[in-house]
């Protein structure tokens, strides 16, 4: 598809979104598509209209679906046929299928413009569905801040090309894959999803220069027999999402000669450090970028003050102030120490876990699993392992439910990043006389 085509599309279908939301104020569509030409049109579509696009993670399932409208209800819902049957009934009907907004049409509408810095392009959620996430607005400065950033980093130009097979319902999917390639008008090479060999193919065809995706990918990379795949056209291997270990980096370089470059940030800052083309530490995602305030608190939690950071948590002002400091800095719940300028992550203050390329509440599994009467109590822990790009998670049930009828839920009914790793049953849960969980005791059963 041609940048003219894709014009005429996104065009087509604004005119038909912008008359039907009457509003004097941005409105919340709700995005339901796999990474597609569908999914960027509709995308492209919303944000020509002046309204928030709230892309949902496919990957999800109906409970899911239903908790996050019902949290957050959106003015329209858009989809396709296939994708629409993953809402409840009670959803489906209040979905607009995407071709049917595919066709000309000679209503008029005015596009809302406000100041970049106010106008909020995206929504996404910080983890899990439940009522506890929290909903992480991005203005159209917030993209464009990003993206400078990241490109003077990393020499990104007009000439690049892109893979793309990183979720586009993801923040490093839409700001720095696909709004990135917008911004520098790159060819993109679009994936439905994440495939090892087709990924290896496509990274040897010589016609991608630039390849970004979570570090969990490049741990599949190099995992399987070596079939002497030439990258020696990739410039940029890019990962997020989770600390890359040094051994995958080392194990990458050695098969392709291909040097990844790690990078940091949350949902809520934005980019924070990443790795130069020409200037590297392993073990270390970089060095702030330019335009990073960042200080460590005596705790070492990183806080931060940046063009990225967002507005504050959507209708959410309680969370957002909890999270910023007197001074104005954003607090991200990350424990680091800085060296030589270089930042290194050491762990998480909060109690979030990093898999897969989510971040996770372990409080969110636990809503999702209690949906189940058969599941009396439960209690889910995430374990950091060394070595390992992405965290375990340990279940702690309450139940009489064997084996298979818990992997049949989980299947039917959680994120395939939420299932356990190891499932402990008990009795009972080891609680204080105020009813807190004895953390200890459950750390000692997980290598009994």
């Amino acid at each position: 598809m041609t940048w003219a085509e894709l014009q005429e599309a996104v065009g087509l279908v604004a005119g038909n979104i912008g008359p039907l939301i009457k509003s004097d104020g941005q409105e919340v569509i709700t995005l339901l598509l796999p990474n597609s030409i569908e999914f960027i049109v509709a995308y492209l579509a919303i944000i020509e209209t002046g309204h928030i696009a709230l892309p949902l993670d496919p990957a999800y399932k109906s409970l899911e679906f239903d908790n996050l409208i019902e949290q957050i209800p959106p003015k329209m819902i858009i989809s396709n046929p296939e994708y629409k049957l993953k809402f409840s009934e009670v959803h489906q009907k209040n979905v607009t299928l995407l071709q049917e907004l595919k066709h000309r049409t000679t209503r008029s509408y005015k596009p809302l413009r406000l100041n970049a810095k106010e106008q909020i392009a995206s929504l996404t959620f910080t983890s899990g569905t439940t009522g506890r996430a929290k909903a992480v607005p991005n203005t159209h400065a917030n993209h464009i801040w990003n993206i400078k950033v990241c490109s003077k980093r990393w020499d990104w130009t007009t000439n690049d090309t892109l893979l793309l097979s990183v979720p586009l319902s993801h923040m490093h999917g839409i700001v720095i894959g696909l709004s990135g390639a917008f911004y520098h008008g790159n060819t993109i090479y679009l994936q439905r999803w994440f495939d090892e060999t087709a990924t290896l193919q496509l990274l040897a065809s010589g016609k991608i220069s630039v390849f970004t995706h979570a570090a969990s990918a490049y741990v599949k990379l190099t995992q399987g027999p070596d079939h002497n795949y030439d990258l020696a056209a990739v410039r940029l291997c890019i990962s997020g999402a989770a600390p890359l270990p040094p051994a995958i980096w080392q194990k990458f370089k050695q098969r392709y000669g291909v040097e990844i470059l790690e990078t940091y940030g949350t949902s809520e800052t934005g980019r924070i450090a990443g790795n130069h083309l020409h200037e590297k530490l392993l073990g270390s995602p970089g060095k702030p970028f330019s335009g990073v305030d960042l200080k460590l608190s005596e705790q070492g939690e990183v806080m931060i003050k940046s063009g990225g950071v967002f507005p504050g948590y959507f209708k959410n002002a309680g969370a957002t102030k909890a999270s910023l400091t007197d001074d104005g800095y954003w607090r991200t719940g990350d424990i680091a120490e800085l060296r030589d300028g270089y930042i290194f992550i050491k762990g998480r203050l909060q109690e979030r876990i990093r898999r897969f390329g989510y971040t996770i509440s372990p409080r969110d599994v636990e809503w999702a699993l209690l949906k189940n009467p058969e599941i009396k109590d439960i209690y889910v822990l995430g374990r950091q392992v060394s070595g390992q790009p992405d965290d375990e998670i340990i279940y702690f049930l309450v139940t009489e439910l064997d084996d298979e009828a818990i992997t049949a839920y989980c299947k039917q009914n959680l994120l395939f990043a939420w299932r356990p790793d190891k499932v402990i049953r008990l009795n009972e849960l080891p609680k204080t006389r105020s009813g807190k969980v004895k953390m200890m005791e459950l750390k000692d059963l997980i290598d009994d």
